[in-house]
């Protein structure tokens, strides 16, 4: 008897057990194609990052040579923030052809599938003849056919109409993508932080110096990896506040090092100055957030959203909000545009078709790809960067530039490593969005959602 028992409770709880087997595998395999994905979006935002800064120390000697022939720097951020306006034609008009492109084949799909189907009801007429009256009046009496016989577009998508309702009601369109007005309100509340951090950082240098404002604008990642913190629920860890305060000490060593070996100019008002350069990483840090937390993570049910679009409005808005200041300014002579001459406006226009149009996206979608802290703090690599590009050119950096550096790459390489979780907590991770990450697509951004996100 006890064998017996035995071997019943075996056959019973085999089953089970491979059950739990089956279960854990699968968990383990979910979790191990998961992660297979992120480490390749991860890698992707290391790239973007990595091409940005060099975007960024490129066009560092086209701003150098414009501000020295004297342009202001407010005409210098509106202007390059303007061409974000180029994105708006490009987008609209791809996306036209691709509609067109996508009505096309629909309708070859549709005739394919009517003439398909006119076959199918003349093939069963030929053969079940002496029924025929019966089939021709269950024909006409079913309710998916038109008149002609032929399938009716309701009946071929029953849920089609009601989709897209469903979408529009979530500021979707037919396609899955964002709508233009929620995209464009989105812009709306990252233009003044967008215009402003960047105003501020180049207003700066006309007070203060040039080390001081590298200094002081290095909080930045400090700023943003606090206020990810608070509003993006991001995880504190110790490793990731001491790699910032690395990446932050790699570049005050380097500027400190660049203030002993070259001649900076004087500055004019240092106060003030470094009052700017603390506002403009404060409105970095702000509006680096605000991207992340208003726009989705281009994952599935949150909708997708085109980067291109939103940076398109955001240089519309800065247009439009910001052309009174511009024609107040040259009428009251303080920044006259008769100033400038072709070649100036050439190269502010070439410096923001890259440094801005081009670089800018790119940062963005690192943001959305990677965290604000990393993308944040991954910008001070243009600190090494730009020691290389010296040494190559013949200016051998200073002994602190080198350990400055190293400082930046092992700042920049701890804020990339994960914190370890397991895979069934790294899986309910990835299918329980988390809400303060990303905002309900049901609820449109407002003016109020932007108070409330800084305030």
């Amino acid at each position: 008897m006890g064998s017996m028992d035995s071997s019943q409770h075996d056959s019973t709880s085999a089953p089970g057990s491979l059950e739990g087997v089956d279960g854990s595998r699968s968990s383990i395999n979910k979790w191990t194609k998961m992660t297979s994905t992120d480490s390749w979006r991860w890698c992707l935002g290391l790239i973007y990052i990595v091409a940005v800064a060099s975007i960024w120390i490129a066009a560092s000697y086209v701003v150098q040579s414009v501000v020295d022939g004297g342009v202001s720097p407010f005409l210098i951020t509106y202007i390059c923030n303007s061409l974000f306006v180029v994105y708006i034609p490009i987008i609209e008009v791809a996306r036209y052809f691709e509609g067109s492109v996508s009505n096309f084949w629909t309708k070859l799909k549709c005739k394919d599938a009517e003439s398909l189907q006119q076959s199918a009801d003349l093939e069963s007429v030929n053969l079940l003849q002496s029924g025929g009256h019966e089939i021709n009046a269950a024909l006409d009496q079913s309710p998916t056919r038109s008149p002609e016989g032929t399938l009716t577009p309701d009946a071929r998508f029953p849920a089609q109409t009601e989709l897209n309702v469903a979408d529009c009601s979530k500021g979707l369109d037919a396609k899955g993508r964002w709508t233009r007005a929620r995209v464009a309100k989105v812009s709306m509340i990252v233009c003044p932080f967008w215009f402003l951090a960047q105003l501020t950082f180049n207003l700066s240098l006309r007070y203060t110096t040039v080390t001081s404002n590298t200094i002081l604008s290095s909080t930045s990642s400090l700023f943003t990896f606090l206020v990810a913190l608070v509003f993006l629920g991001e995880t504190f860890t110790w490793l990731k506040l001491v790699s910032v305060l690395l990446c932050m000490g790699g570049t005050i060593i380097v500027s400190l090092a660049d203030s002993s070996s070259s001649v900076n100019a004087i500055a004019t008002n240092p106060l003030l100055g470094d009052f700017l350069s603390i506002v403009s990483a404060g409105c970095y840090a702000i509006y680096i957030t605000l991207i992340r937390k208003k726009l989705p993570d281009e994952k599935e049910g949150e909708g997708q959203v085109s980067m291109a679009q939103f940076l398109g409005f955001l240089g519309l808005f800065n247009l439009l909000f910001f052309l009174p200041v511009a024609l107040v300014l040259n009428f009251a002579k303080l920044e006259p545009f008769h100033r400038l001459t072709w070649e100036q406006v050439g190269l502010i226009v070439g410096k923001g078709l890259l440094d801005n149009v081009l670089s800018d996206y790119l940062w963005a979608k690192a943001v959305l790809l990677t965290t604000t802290t990393v993308a944040t703090a991954g910008l001070t690599i243009q600190v090494p960067i730009a020691a290389v590009v010296d040494t190559l050119t013949g200016h051998a950096p200073h002994l602190l530039n080198y350990v400055g550096a190293a400082a930046v790459l092992v700042g920049f390489a701890g804020i990339n490593i994960p914190v370890g979780e397991s895979p069934q907590a790294a899986q309910q991770e990835q299918e329980t969005p988390i809400a303060s990450m990303v905002d309900d697509p049901l609820h449109l951004p407002t003016s109020r959602n932007a108070t409330d996100a800084i305030s």
